[in-house]
């Protein structure tokens, strides 16, 4: 089976981090899904601020804002 995301590159990055952190042994396949999940809802976001606009095509304004608010909510 193919992997989607290098894993080790994954783990790397979080390690160099958070260095005191020990990961749990599928705790990057939580963070890459996290991730995935938070680029979905912006790339929503973004679509709902174009239809707002009446555009046809996403543009880069459209992914700032639909930042700014998706940022908000994952404050927590």
């Amino acid at each position: 089976m193919t992997r989607i995301y290098p894993r080790k590159t994954l783990r790397r990055i979080i390690q160099a981090h958070e260095p005191t952190f020990k990961l749990s042994r599928n705790a990057d396949i939580k963070v890459y899904v996290l991730y995935l999940m938070f680029l979905q809802r912006i790339v929503a976001e973004a679509s709902r601020q174009a239809q707002m606009n009446r555009d046809s095509i996403i543009q880069s304004r459209h992914v700032t804002r639909a930042l700014k608010m998706v940022l908000q909510q994952f404050k927590g």
